[in-house]
């Protein structure tokens, strides 16, 4: 029998459920969707003893706990369009412990710094309490989050943030932040229990539409433990939201370094997933690789990911690695992008980076199509130019050498004098 509304993953775990032991009944967190509202809240009706978690709008559909004969019973149930598993997304970050040459674009006379782009990070909450992170405006949930206090703790939301926005400056002075001047969104997902899945995603969806939240790039730093073919829910809500003018990235996952290894959302059709690279430019181990199920190329690109240092204040600085740390600084290039082509679409955003991407040699399945050169798309866009001085600072200067040069002249003139009438 092949069931027309069970998911073949979630099909597969059932079989392979089966299989293991016939006496243990297993439930699954899932996802029941439907093709509409109405046919949900029918289905709701007719079956008052489940248990709904919650409800998603923007697909509509309920998330609530099933065993395995629950699952199986509700074959050919005509309000149901599909049941799949709610599964667990995993922060995709290995440990907390000057490759892309971006100061030349901070330094250029047409600055790129991600200005008035709007960065939506979902994530579990950033820690906006140190002094490298700045420009972070954060949406609740719920009244409870406002009680939260964060203190001096370090989460990976605050990670994200510090790679993307941060304030601090190196030794040229120049802001050490992938997009420093990007607004940023907090969209905290973070719980007591420490646990995120697909609806908790999902939820932020429904939000950002009911809300009409404006967000130009959102950076999605979780992943599934399970290798997907970009149909699951999470994938198909996400190519949705790409179609209505946002650009979603993904990390690849720490799940490699075996093949099809990439999970959900980082292998949705429309989103753009980054694998890590060392700084030796060699794919890391843990890295994420494709093929996706259906043999699709993912991860789409791939950027340094190991062992990134940055300050989080004057005194402490970390170092970072996992995939995460490379989609960090991809949303932070595509801002960097759409501060000067705000209108760009995914696809036109897509070319862009694949056209400036440099080909490392590698499996196309671990390094997709190379490592974007930022700088290098900027001089073919004509955004590079070498900063002129102002004509005010010219004049302002001229005139302060020349006061100091007629001073100095006086003083050698008396210099002079002095000694020949001595």
């Amino acid at each position: 029998m092949k069931p027309k509304n069970i998911y073949h993953l979630l099909l597969k775990e059932i079989e392979n459920q089966g299989e293991a032991s016939s006496d243990i009944i297993k439930e699954f967190r899932t996802i029941i969707s439907f093709e509409n509202i109405s046919k949900r809240e029918k289905f709701i009706s007719k079956y008052k003893h489940i248990n709904v978690l919650s409800k998603i709008d923007f697909i509509p559909s309920l998330i609530t706990v099933l065993d395995t004969q629950q699952i199986l019973k509700f074959e050919g149930e005509e309000l149901i369009k599909r049941i799949e598993e709610d599964q667990k997304l995993f922060l995709s970050l290995i440990e907390v412990n000057n490759i892309l040459d971006l100061n030349k674009g901070k330094k250029s006379q047409i600055s790129h710094t991600g200005k008035n782009v709007k960065i939506g990070i979902v994530d579990n909450g950033i820690n906006s309490n140190f002094l490298s992170i700045a420009n972070v405006s954060r949406y609740y949930n719920n009244k409870e989050e406002l009680k939260k206090e964060l203190g001096n703790q370090i989460t990976h939301g605050t990670i994200m943030a510090g790679i993307i926005g941060n304030q601090f400056n190196d030794l040229k002075n120049n802001p050490i932040g992938i997009a420093p001047d990007a607004n940023l969104i907090d969209f905290d997902i973070s719980n007591t229990k420490e646990e995120y899945y697909f609806s908790s995603v999902l939820q932020v969806f429904d939000s950002i539409i009911k809300e009409n939240i404006l967000v130009d790039v959102l950076l999605i730093s979780l992943i599934s433990n399970h290798p997907s073919d970009g149909m699951d829910i999470l994938s198909y809500a996400c190519d949705m939201m790409v179609d209505k003018g946002i650009i979603i990235v993904c990390p690849a996952g720490n799940f490699g370094p075996k093949a099809t290894s990439v999970g959900s959302p980082g292998a949705a059709k429309k989103v753009i997933s980054f694998g890590s690279l060392t700084k030796n430019l060699t794919i890391t181990p843990f890295s994420g690789r494709g093929p996706t199920i259906d043999n699709r190329i993912k991860p789409d690109f791939c950027l340094p990911g190991s062992r990134i240092q940055f300050p989080l204040t004057d005194e402490l600085k970390v170092s970072v690695t996992g995939t995460s740390v490379a989609a960090a600084i991809g949303a932070g290039l595509v801002a960097l992008i759409k501060e000067f082509k705000p209108k760009e679409s995914y696809n036109e955003i897509f070319e862009l980076l694949k056209m400036s991407s440099r080909n490392l040699e590698l499996d196309n399945f671990s390094q997709g199509y190379g490592m974007p050169n930022i700088i290098a798309l900027f001089e073919d866009l004509k955004l590079i130019h070498e900063k002129i001085v102002p004509y005010k600072y010219l004049i302002k200067n001229s005139m302060r050498i020349a006061v100091e040069f007629i001073v100095i002249l006086i003083v050698l003139f008396y210099v002079i004098y002095f000694f020949r009438v001595t």
